[in-house]
């Protein structure tokens, strides 16, 4: 008889002790999301290139990436862009170009090979760029390209200052691709 009425009171223990394990634990983890400063700035100008940002595959994901050695990434799972990276860095772009002084027309593509922090405490972004101004009857069809690979040390950890460091790093690709242009 003693056996039958020890089993309800061990399931409840079992019970409240799961529950507090529960409540001690903290519960998962909370998201953060991030934008880059300059992609909810408005571009200065309307008059400005077609511009296309693709991005490589590793990158177009939630997570932001970090390298964790020279052949290694990792994409963060609870500190997630706010919107897809492509989107932003376009609207940033344009934001830097206007600020620039970039040519009014024509259509530049940039392909985003590196847009990440890494092992030694950098924000890092590379890639390359294409532009072609559109040719009017005064002037002929201009070409130009270029690549990029610069990188901005954090002053302190978190996500959160790698977000500003790789923003101005974009704003320093904005301003060579605009210097190369005019």
């Amino acid at each position: 008889m003693t056996n039958r009425s020890t089993l309800p009171l061990a399931a409840l223990l079992l019970a409240i002790s799961a529950l507090l394990g529960a409540c001690a634990s903290g519960g998962p983890a909370s998201e953060h999301s991030y934008l880059l400063p300059a992609a909810g700035e408005p571009a200065a100008s309307d008059r400005l290139p077609r511009v296309r940002v693709d991005v490589a595959g590793y990158l177009d994901q939630a997570g932001l990436v970090v390298e964790t050695a020279p052949t290694s990434v990792h994409a963060a799972r609870q500190h997630l862009w706010a919107e897809p990276l492509p989107s932003q860095l376009r609207r940033a772009l344009r934001h830097h170009l206007a600020a620039a002084g970039a040519p009014t027309r024509g259509r530049l593509g940039v392909s985003v090979t590196r847009f990440q922090g890494t092992a030694d405490g950098n924000a890092r972004v590379s890639g390359q760029w294409h532009y072609r101004a559109e040719p009017s009857e005064q002037e002929e069809s201009l070409e130009r390209s270029g690549r990029f690979d610069l990188t901005r040390p954090l002053s302190r950890d978190g996500y959160p200052e790698l977000v500003t460091r790789l923003d101005a790093a974009w704003r320093a690709v904005a301003q060579q691709i605009a210097d190369a242009l005019r």
